[in-house]
């Protein structure tokens, strides 16, 4: 956690960049997973973090949530899941960029997502808009667990399929010191 602060605070501390807070009542990362015999999805609505905007344009963007806050509408799944991903070991999972180019409204994302104690590095595009005071960042993209050394859950003897689609919905508004 000590690690994220520090990156958000370096992050706003950037050459007089204008700052954007993400305002968690309206932000949510979703995820997909899926099993031969069910799919199953989960949200968490307590995302945090910052993007730095240069003459109006997004230049860097720092954004966390803790593992444990994702809801799939099923408690016994969620305590697994909590398990499998070691959240105590692994808290948080957290993206940061300093490589966005906008074309239009189409951001092009470049950056590292860590997750279960690795950092890999993910290229992924999302819309970006700006609706009255508010900027709204919206895109997905897809990961392997396996690739973050997770060991994949079975049931019924059959482990799930290993890719997990990723949601997000950010909705930002200036930030206030």
């Amino acid at each position: 956690m000590t690690r994220i602060l520090i990156i958000l605070l370096l992050v706003s501390t950037w050459l007089g960049a204008q700052q954007l807070r993400v305002q968690t009542i309206s932000s949510e990362i979703s995820y997909e997973a899926s099993h031969v015999v069910h799919d199953w999805s989960g949200t968490s609505k307590q995302v945090q973090g910052i993007v730095t905007l240069e003459d109006s344009v997004p230049a860097r963007m720092a954004i966390v949530a803790s593992v444990a806050s994702f809801d799939s509408k099923n408690e016994s799944r969620d305590a697994h899941a909590l398990e499998v991903l070691e959240a105590l070991l692994f808290p948080k999972v957290s993206f940061y960029s300093d490589k966005l180019v906008l074309e239009g409204k189409t951001l092009s994302i470049t950056g590292n997502l860590e997750f279960h104690g690795k950092k890999m590095s993910l290229t992924t595009t999302a819309n970006w808009a700006k609706k009255g005071d508010v900027w709204i960042l919206e895109g997905d993209f897809d990961f392997k667990p396996s690739e973050f050394d997770i060991t994949l859950p079975a049931f019924m003897l059959v482990k799930i399929r290993d890719s997990i689609h990723i949601s997000f919905r950010l909705e930002l508004r200036k930030f206030v010191s």
